[in-house]
C-alpha cells in the first residue's frame, strides 16, 4: 500500500448524539497528493459492530464517493450520524473514520468520539420467533421457541405474555425472564390447543410473543398457530326405499309424480365446511344425457357448522307411464365437500324409486283386450306416417339448433323439431319425384332450402310459405335426364348466400347465382355463371374454404383432393362443361393437394370445415382414414398445406360423414361400422389426449350415412340419418373444464 499519497482531515473529533432528534455532523476534507487521477470513498465502523448480525444503516455520506480527480484536488465530504452504531447502546463509543482509495490501494484513518444519550421510546431489547408458523390438533401440546436479546450494557428483568392464546399456555411457560447484557436468551413457549369440535375451531390463530420489562417497554414477535381438522362428515338417508305414488299404488293416481325424503349431513368436527349435492351420472350414455327423473335438493349448497345435523329435502320426480310394470330407478346421490382435509363418510346414498303406472297393472290386464288392437293401430300410424320409407341420405340442423332438416331416397324431404326428449316430427315438407342425395339451409336466415337429387337437378324451396313447387330450379343445359353419373352429391353455399356450388357425380363443379336479386319465381330451368370439368373424378363432397370463401375444395375418387380459387381470373375464364371436355382448362385455377394416393375404388368421402376458421379442414375416406388440415400454408400455393392430425377408424369401414362445431372443439363422424362418434379437439385442432379413440355416441346394428353437429349450451346435440329409415338426435353435456377455447 502506498505511504503518503492521501492527506486528510476531519472537522471534528467529539460529536455527541441523542437518537430520535437532530443528526451529529462532521466534514471530511481529502486532498490527492498522488501522481495521477483517484477516487475516494469513506467508511465508518464503531467499536463492537462487527458482532452485529445484521447489518444497519446508522450514518449517511454527501456525495457517497466521488469521482476520478486528478493530482492535488480537494474533495469536501460532510458525514451525518443518525443513529446509535449499536442497537440499544448509550454511552462513549470510538468510531473510526476510513478514507480509502482503490486506484492508490493507500487509506488514512481518524479517530472520533462519539457520546450516545439515551432518547425518548428506544427500546433496548428485542424478541425473535425463528419459527412463525406452528401445527397440531386440538388436544395437543405445541412448543414455541422464542428468543430475546438484551442490547443493553446492564442485565434487565421482563415479564412475557402471549396475546390470541394466552388462555391456552400451560404452567411449563415462563412468565418473568432475567436477560444478561449483550446476549441471546432462549425460551420455550407451552401451551395445550382445547380439546373438542366446538371449544376449537380449526382455523388460524395470530398470536404475539410480548415482553415488557420494569420500565413498561415492550418488544412484539408475531405467530401464528393453526388448528388442523379433526373429525368426519357423514351422510346418510331417512329413507332409501321410495315409492311413486307414496301411498295407493293399487288405484290410478293421475296427480302423484313426486315423492319427498329427507338426506341427512352430519358435522362431527372442528371443521366449518361446505357441502354439496350431485346426482352421479347413469352408465347408459342415453340415460346419462336424458335421466328418466327430476331431482331438486333443498338447499342443493349446505353451510355446515361445528357439531350440527343439517336435514336437505330431497324431491324426485319422473314421468309415470299409464300402462307397463312398476319401474326401478336407482338414483346415486354424491355428497362433495369444498374443503376434503378431512373424511366424508358414506359419500354416496343410493336411492331406490319404484315408480308405478298410472293405470294400475291388474287394471291394464282388465282393458288391454279392448285397447289392444287400438294401440297397435295408432302406433303403426305414428311410426308410418311420420318417418321416413327408406334410407335416410342427409341431416342437418339450422342456425339456433332447435330445426333438423332431413332428406331420404323416399323422395321426401322432412322437418324435425328438437326437444329435450328427442326429435319431434312436423311431418312431410316437401315430396318430390326423385330420390335427394342433398339439402342446406339458406345461409343466414334459413328460411330456403337447397336441395339436390339423384337425376342431377337441384331445387331452391321455400320453407316460411309452403309451397307446391320450388321458387327455382337449377339444371346443366349438358345433363341428360336420369342420368344417374350426374346426381347431385354435395351442396355448398357462400356465407352472404350469393353464390351456390354443387358437385356431380360426372365431376362436374357448377357454380350458380341465386343473389337476392336473382328471379323470386322462376320455374325455367337456371344455368351456371361457371363451372369446371374434372374427367374421371367423381366427385362425393365440395366445401368452402379460406377467408371470404376465396376457394372450394373438391373431393372424391382416386383419393382426390382439389382446390378451385374459384374467385381469380383463370376461373371466371373456364369454358362450359361442354367445351371443357375439348379444350385445355388453365391449370392454375385447380390445385391438388398432397393426399394419399387411392385406387379407382379409394375416395374421399366427406369434407368439414370450421365456420370460426376458415382454414381449418377435415376430410374422410372410405378406407377409414380422417385427416385436420391447416390450410393457411396452402391457399396461396407457396407452401404445402399441413397435417394438423389424422387417425383411423377400423380399417376399410369407409367413413360416410364428418362435421365441425362452429368453434371447431369437436368433430363427429359417422361410418359404416354402426357408429357415430365424437373426438374432443384442442383449440389447435389435435385430439385431447384423453380422447384418442374418440367417444362413442351411438353404436347400431345399421349404417349411417349423414351426421351433423350443434353447440348449444350446456349440451352437444347431435343429429343422423341411417339406412335403417331412423333420423336420431344424441345429446352429451359439454365438459365443465377443456382446453379448447374457439378455432382460432
Amino acid at each position: 500500500m502506498v505511504v503518503g499519497v492521501i492527506q486528510s482531515q476531519i472537522s471534528a473529533t467529539d460529536l455527541t448524539l441523542k437518537p430520535g432528534q437532530s443528526a451529529a455532523k462532521f466534514d471530511v476534507e481529502v486532498v490527492n497528493s498522488s501522481d495521477r487521477q483517484a477516487s475516494f470513498h469513506i467508511v465508518l465502523a464503531a467499536t463492537g459492530e462487527e458482532g452485529e448480525q445484521l447489518p444497519r444503516r446508522w450514518y449517511s455520506l454527501s456525495p457517497m464517493t466521488s469521482s476520478k480527480v486528478p493530482p492535488g484536488t480537494r474533495s469536501q465530504y460532510t458525514v451525518r450520524i443518525t443513529d446509535t452504531p449499536l442497537p440499544g447502546f448509550v454511552g462513549l463509543a470510538n468510531i473510526t473514520v476510513r478514507i480509502i482509495s482503490p486506484e492508490l490501494q493507500s487509506e488514512e484513518r481518524h479517530i472520533l468520539r462519539l457520546r450516545v444519550e439515551p432518547s425518548i421510546g428506544t427500546v433496548s431489547f428485542e424478541v425473535d420467533l425463528p419459527t412463525t408458523i406452528f401445527q397440531d390438533y386440538p388436544g395437543q401440546l405445541v412448543e414455541i421457541p422464542a428468543r430475546i436479546h438484551n442490547h443493553h450494557r446492564n442485565p434487565i428483568t421482563v415479564n412475557i405474555a402471549c396475546p390470541g392464546i394466552e388462555s391456552w399456555l400451560t404452567e411449563k411457560s415462563p412468565s418473568t425472564l432475567r436477560l444478561l447484557p449483550k446476549r441471546w436468551h432462549n425460551l420455550l413457549i407451552v401451551c395445550q390447543i382445547p380439546e373438542g369440535h366446538t371449544a376449537c375451531q380449526s382455523q388460524a390463530y395470530p398470536f404475539q410473543v410480548l415482553v415488557v420489562d420494569d420500565e413498561g417497554d415492550a418488544a412484539t414477535a408475531s405467530g401464528v398457530l393453526e388448528v388442523l381438522p379433526l373429525g368426519y362428515f357423514e351422510l346418510t338417508a331417512e329413507a332409501t326405499r321410495l315409492y311413486l305414488p307414496p301411498t295407493r299404488q293399487w288405484l290410478p293416481n293421475r296427480k302423484a309424480n313426486s315423492v319427498q325424503t329427507q338426506l341427512l349431513v352430519e358435522n362431527q368436527s372442528n371443521l366449518k365446511n361446505t357441502l354439496q349435492l350431485a346426482v352421479v351420472p347413469a352408465k347408459s350414455s342415453l340415460e346419462a344425457t336424458n335421466p328418466p327423473y327430476q331431482i331438486s335438493f333443498e338447499p342443493r349448497t349446505v353451510e355446515l357448522e361445528l357439531e350440527q345435523t343439517h336435514p336437505i329435502k330431497t324431491t324426485i320426480q319422473a314421468d309415470r307411464p299409464w300402462f307397463g310394470w312398476v319401474r326401478i330407478l336407482w338414483i346415486d346421490i354424491q355428497a362433495r365437500l369444498e374443503d376434503t382435509r378431512l373424511d366424508l363418510r358414506n359419500d354416496t346414498e343410493t336411492l331406490q324409486v319404484r315408480v308405478a303406472p298410472i293405470i294400475p297393472f291388474w287394471l291394464q290386464l282388465l282393458a288391454a283386450l279392448v285397447l289392444l288392437g287400438a294401440i297397435a293401430g295408432i302406433w303403426f300410424l305414428q311410426i308410418y306416417r311420420q318417418h321416413h320409407h327408406q334410407l335416410v341420405s342427409t341431416v342437418q340442423f339450422n342456425g339456433v339448433g332447435d330445426r333438423v332438416v332431413s332428406g331420404s331416397s323416399d323422395q321426401t324431404i322432412r322437418h324435425w323439431q328438437v326437444r329435450r326428449w328427442g326429435l319431434r316430427p312436423f311431418g312431410e315438407v316437401i315430396r318430390l319425384d326423385k330420390a335427394v342425395r342433398i339439402s342446406q339451409y339458406r345461409p343466414v336466415d334459413n328460411n330456403q332450402l337447397m336441395v339436390g337429387l339423384e337425376n342431377g337437378e337441384i331445387q331452391i324451396w321455400d320453407l316460411l310459405q309452403q309451397p307446391d313447387q320450388p321458387l327455382q330450379t337449377f339444371v346443366n343445359q349438358t345433363q341428360q335426364q336420369d342420368d344417374l353419373d350426374d346426381r347431385v352429391m354435395a351442396l355448398t353455399t357462400t356465407t352472404d348466400a350469393h353464390y351456390l356450388f354443387s358437385g356431380h357425380g360426372s365431376g362436374l363443379v357448377s357454380q350458380w347465382y341465386v343473389g337476392p336479386d336473382s328471379a323470386i319465381r322462376d320455374l325455367n330451368p337456371q344455368q351456371p355463371t361457371n363451372e369446371v370439368f374434372i374427367p374421371e373424378l367423381a366427385i362425393y363432397d365440395i366445401a368452402l374454404v379460406g377467408p371470404d370463401d376465396q376457394a372450394l375444395a373438391i373431393a372424391g375418387r382416386y383419393n382426390k383432393l382439389l382446390f378451385w380459387d374459384w374467385t381469380s381470373e383463370e376461373a371466371q375464364n373456364l369454358t362450359t362443361a361442354s367445351e371443357a371436355t375439348n379444350q385445355d382448362q388453365p391449370e392454375t385455377a385447380l390445385v391438388p393437394i398432397d393426399y394419399p394416393a387411392g385406387g379407382q375404388d379409394d375416395y374421399i368421402t366427406s369434407l368439414a370445415t370450421v365456420e370460426q376458421n376458415p382454414f381449418r379442414l377435415a376430410t374422410a375416406d372410405n378406407q377409414g382414414q380422417i385427416i385436420i388440415w391447416n390450410l393457411d400454408s396452402c391457399l396461396n400455393q407457396t407452401t404445402p398445406c399441413t397435417i394438423i392430425d389424422q387417425w383411423q377408424l377400423t380399417p376399410d369401414t369407409a367413413v360416410r360423414d364428418i362435421a365441425f362445431s362452429a368453434n371447431g372443439c369437436y368433430l363427429v363422424s359417422a361410418s359404416d361400422d354402426g357408429r357415430i362418434m365424437l373426438w374432443p379437439l384442442t383449440g389447435q385442432g389435435r385430439r385431447l389426449t384423453k380422447y384418442l379413440t374418440g367417444q362413442t355416441v351411438k353404436q347400431a346394428n345399421t349404417r349411417f350415412n349423414s351426421v351433423d353437429i350443434k353447440l348449444v349450451e350446456p349440451q352437444i346435440l347431435i343429429t343422423s340419418g341411417a339406412d335403417d329409415q331412423w333420423v336420431r338426435l344424441h345429446r352429451l353435456q359439454v365438459p365443465r373444464k377443456t382446453t379448447c377455447r374457439n378455432a382460432g
